[in-house]
C-alpha cells in the first residue's frame, strides 16, 4: 500500500471505516454517511484513482438518522487482499474493537487529519466534535495527547466520548488541512 493511502486510511479508520477479516476476504469498508453526496462521491474517487477499489461508484442508500433526518450512506468497498491483515492486526484488539496504533505517528498527518474530519467531524455552536466511543478511555487520552502535540493545537476537551475543538483550533486545523479538504466539507472549518 502506498503512503498516501495509509495516510487517508489512518484518517478513515478513526472514525466508522472498518476492516473485514473472515475466512474468505480481509478488506477495508470505508463508511461515509451524511448529506453531501459530492463528498462521497470525492473520497470514492480519490481510492478508486489510487487503485484500492473499482472505478464503479457504489450504491448510495437514504437512512433514517437522528431526529428523522433522512441521510445518506455509502460504503466503498475495497479489493480483497492480504495487505489489510497487517493494518488489520496494528487497529483491532479483536474482530469488533479498535484501538489506535502505536504506528500512529507514522501514518497519521495533515491528510489523515482532514479525511478524518470531513468525514466524522461535526459542527455545533461554533465548535467541531468527533465521537471517539469507539476507542478505550486510555486510547482517546492519546490521541488528544497526539493531536495537540503534532499539530500544537489548544487543549482539546472531551465531552461524554467526543473530542471537543474549539474556534481557534477550528482556524488552526483549516490552515493545515486546507490543500485536501473538499470543496462540500470547507464549512466544517470556516466558524
Amino acid at each position: 500500500m502506498n503512503k498516501i493511502y495509509l495516510n487517508i486510511v489512518y484518517g478513515l479508520l478513526l472514525g466508522e471505516s472498518f476492516i473485514i477479516n473472515n475466512k474468505k476476504e480481509i478488506k477495508l469498508i470505508i463508511k461515509i454517511e451524511g448529506k453531501h453526496i459530492s463528498y462521497m462521491t470525492d473520497i470514492h474517487k480519490k481510492i478508486s484513482e489510487l487503485g484500492y477499489c473499482e472505478e464503479k461508484l457504489p450504491v448510495i442508500i437514504s437512512k433514517l438518522g437522528k431526529k428523522g433526518k433522512l441521510n445518506k450512506l455509502m460504503l466503498i468497498h475495497t479489493y480483497n487482499t492480504n495487505n489489510y491483515l497487517e493494518l488489520y492486526n496494528k487497529w483491532y484488539v479483536d474482530k469488533f474493537c479498535k484501538n489506535i496504533p502505536n504506528d500512529l505517528f507514522c501514518y497519521f498527518n495533515d491528510e489523515s487529519l482532514a479525511y478524518w474530519l470531513m468525514t466524522e467531524g461535526k459542527i455545533s455552536n461554533s465548535k467541531l466534535y468527533v465521537n471517539m466511543k469507539q476507542f478505550n478511555e486510555k486510547d482517546i487520552k492519546f490521541m488528544i495527547q497526539f493531536l495537540e502535540n503534532k499539530f500544537r493545537l489548544d487543549k482539546i476537551n472531551l465531552i461524554n466520548y467526543y473530542l471537543e475543538f474549539n474556534c481557534n483550533n477550528i482556524t488552526k486545523i483549516y490552515d493545515i488541512t486546507k490543500p485536501y479538504i473538499l470543496p462540500s466539507m470547507k464549512f466544517k472549518f470556516i466558524t
